[in-house]
């Protein structure tokens, strides 16, 4: 073992680690966990790639540190952890989609460059390191109903596989560092601020296409169960998790109820009040079957449960988009 991989990082009381650095924080997830973080008396840094919009954090970027770089470059990486203790790493630069047109990129982007700063951990302060995985793609196709965070991980695209490898690379180093660590698993995330352009978030995507009167296109039958989650009871649960001492360190985070996307539609239709014309096209082959997450284990060690019911989630995610939309010019 070398001198920097040695359990140098002692583990303080939740009470004494203040300063966060969140990886992303200027995105969708991101900016809902800066928003929390800066709530409870945080000092927040941000790192981000160059130019990243900060709309979503407008409300609050006096409160934030705002960093910039290359996530390829570790001493990027290094010089915006600085002197956190502690770091929520939601960065990944592709989705399942883009991820198998090019898996090489996915590969090098995501678990290379994600293993080189790891590698130096130890000569940070670091205290305690998040990571958001994805529930949704690590485990493949569901063996059980619900899936619980021991079921087998056979991931069936390259997302699912290097968001795993990530897992696995942290937890390494984490280890080596006596560093504490959490692997959050969560469903599919919706609600106010999500990306639309990235071929990733149905809820947004169909939302964003309902508003502007374009038909939606529907993978398959569109009778695959997920289960989705509003943003808000996300980020409550990386607020719980963040107190939480146990020996655990593998969570899923999920409404626990599985919804198709035609019952999205029919949502959409009810609570949104949206006309939606729907395009049933081919299968993408590599899209899991039916999956809906157990969150027993999060349920247990922390009593967390998910408090935003989707309809009102579908409503205020509807309201927002809307928002979003251009005002209609002058006749």
């Amino acid at each position: 073992m070398t001198d920097q991989m040695k359990p140098t990082n002692q583990l303080n009381s939740n009470s004494q680690v203040r300063r966060v650095m969140v990886m992303g924080g200027l995105g969708f997830l991101g900016s809902h966990i800066c928003r929390a973080l800066v709530a409870r008396g945080y000092t927040v840094r941000t790192f981000d790639k160059f130019y990243a919009l900060r709309t979503l954090v407008a409300d609050i970027e006096s409160e934030l540190q705002i960093m910039e770089g290359d996530m390829s470059r570790t001493e990027d990486v290094l010089a915006a952890i600085g002197d956190a203790q502690m770091i929520i790493n939601l960065i990944h630069t592709t989705v399942p989609g883009s991820s198998m047109r090019d898996p090489g990129y996915d590969v090098t982007s995501n678990v290379a460059a994600t293993a080189k700063w790891l590698a130096r951990l130890g000569e940070t302060e670091v205290q305690r390191l998040f990571y958001v995985s994805s529930g949704g793609t690590v485990y493949g196709n569901p063996q059980t109903a619900p899936i619980t965070e021991e079921h087998p991980t056979e991931p069936l695209s390259s997302y699912g596989i290097t968001k795993l490898s990530i897992e696995k690379y942290l937890a390494l180093y984490a280890n080596s560092c006596g560093v504490e660590y959490r692997i959050l698993r969560p469903a599919n995330i919706y609600g106010e601020g999500q990306r639309l352009n990235i071929g990733q978030g149905v809820i947004g995507v169909m939302v964003d296409r309902a508003l502007r009167g374009e038909p939606l296109a529907v993978w398959g039958t569109g009778k695959r169960l997920r289960d989705y989650l509003h943003v808000d009871d996300l980020v409550s649960a990386v607020m719980v998790l963040m107190d939480y001492q146990g020996a655990e360190h593998i969570f899923n985070i999920s409404s626990e109820t599985g919804r198709s996307v035609r019952d999205i539609i029919r949502a959409l239709q009810l609570y949104g009040g949206l006309e939606v014309e729907v395009k049933y096209i081919p299968d993408r082959g590599f899209d899991v079957g039916d999956n809906v997450l157990s969150s027993a284990r999060l349920r247990a060690e922390t009593g967390w449960v998910p408090k935003v019911d989707f309809e009102v989630g579908i409503r205020r995610t509807v309201e927002w988009q809307r928002r979003q939309l251009p005002l209609p010019g002058p006749l």
